[in-house]
């Protein structure tokens, strides 16, 4: 299991730098920022971003004091398991830039994706050279937001792009030759650190390739994988809020501080469930039950399965997550490469060559399905899923009410305060 959190405050500092007190003060401000988008994007009532703002060190431009760096060594979550596990000992090449695309329009999963975008800087000993936060939002506050983020290193850069509705065309106008690009959704919560790595040494060494996605956690047709894996465990949703409300502390990731779940013998997720209240859970089934009756079970191997429509497979694969994470046991969602031959896959994390972006352009308005069928199959060049490495994502749009009627999202934001944001 990975350390309590006292524990974790012990480990010897990573290799990335820790931040300047002018940044830290700078990250201690968007936060509270946060407290404004929350209002709008915020995903439970049961915890406010405020409750965090706490945690962190009242830091100024003036402060000479270093932050102290409570992350997790690099590439934390490898076990001495076999070549499953992605890169770790992978030289950045020197001959191109290596870019993540940020398709940008909510603060709130934006601000859990920043420390480990950031953890995956050239400056702080990764692969990214920088960031470019392609805004697709016409809502003020959060632009200034976005601002605010930017401001924080020389990495992260704004590009506003002309958008409607679901047509992507416009944001890959930025893309240059002989750039590799990291195509990354802003409702990313987690990623590995080697997922970059893997997916850079992938499209290296396999020009043939056209996409390489990493390894998702809720996309429609892994999670049919990911079921058939045995990694998505049985959680249902508790019916009622508990007598004691569970405090916001930074351990309330932690699967394992979870009651079992009761409920009648005969209870079922429908179709068209609803969240039994705001900041509900879900709950691990007593040991020994079937997997068959819980959500997952209807999920099916195609782009528009039930697990794209089904908020209740979401909430179920992401318990699961936390309690493979918290066990350190993100190995067991792993293969060496799934090719989709042809066949629609997700884009929410993706590899791509800028050089190839041009030359196929103009680029369909469904970018998903122009960069993983109908460009592959006029190059006979397939795109592939690394399994080597394992992001978490979110939600889809269909997903979303019902997501935020768990607590989720804050879930993610407790690990990633406790263990990859330096404090």
């Amino acid at each position: 299991m990975l350390a309590p959190q006292a524990v974790v405050r012990c480990f010897a500092p990573s290799s990335r730098s820790p931040l300047s007190p002018h940044a830290l003060f700078a990250v201690t401000g968007l936060l509270a920022l946060l407290i404004l988008a929350f209002h709008s994007y915020g995903p439970t009532a049961a915890l406010n971003i405020s409750d965090y703002v706490h945690e962190l060190p009242a830091a100024s431009s003036s402060s000479s004091a270093d932050p102290v760096d409570n992350t997790l060594p690099k590439f934390w979550s490898m076990t001495g398991k076999p070549d499953l596990e992605g890169v770790t000992h992978y030289e950045k090449p020197a001959d191109f830039r290596v870019v993540a695309l940020v398709f940008y329009g909510r603060p709130a999963s934006v601000s859990i994706l920043d420390c480990y975008l950031k953890r995956n800087l050239v400056e702080n000993g990764g692969m990214l050279d920088e960031v470019i936060f392609l805004a697709r939002t016409t809502n003020q506050e959060h632009l200034e937001w976005l601002d605010g983020l930017v401001g924080t290193t020389d990495s992260y850069r704004r590009v506003d792009v002309e958008f409607e509705g679901n047509n992507y065309a416009s944001a890959y106008d930025v893309c240059e030759p002989g750039v590799m690009y990291i195509k990354i959704d802003d409702d990313i919560v987690f990623f590995e650190d080697s997922t970059i790595p893997s997916l850079v040494q992938t499209k290296v060494e396999h020009p043939e390739y056209l996409t390489v996605s990493a390894n998702i956690m809720n996309q429609p047709s892994l999670s049919w994988i990911h079921h058939h894996l045995g990694v998505v465990k049985p959680y249902m949703p508790e019916l009622s809020p508990p007598e004691t409300v569970p405090n916001a502390t930074a351990s309330r990731w932690r699967a394992s501080e979870l009651p079992t779940w009761s409920g009648p013998e005969d209870f079922r997720v429908g179709d068209h469930f609803k969240g039994p209240f705001k900041g509900h859970r879900w709950l691990p089934m007593p040991e020994g039950t079937p997997i068959d009756d819980t959500p997952i079970s209807t999920t099916t191997y195609d782009a528009f399965s039930p697990g794209l429509w089904h908020w209740t497979i979401a909430a179920q694969e992401h318990y699961s997550f936390f309690e493979h994470l918290e066990n350190n046991e993100l190995f067991r969602y792993k293969f060496h490469k799934w090719d989709y031959n042809y066949r629609r896959m997700g884009i929410q994390f993706i590899a791509i060559w800028g050089g190839d972006v041009i030359a196929n352009k103009p680029i369909h308005r469904d970018d998903e399905y122009y960069f993983t069928e109908e460009v592959p199959k006029k190059l006979r060049r397939h795109a592939i899923v690394d399994g080597r490495s394992v992001v978490a994502h979110y939600s889809f749009g269909p997903q979303k009410d019902g997501i935020a009627s768990t607590d989720i999202l804050d879930r993610y934001r407790a690990f990633a305060l406790e263990n990859i944001c330096p404090q």
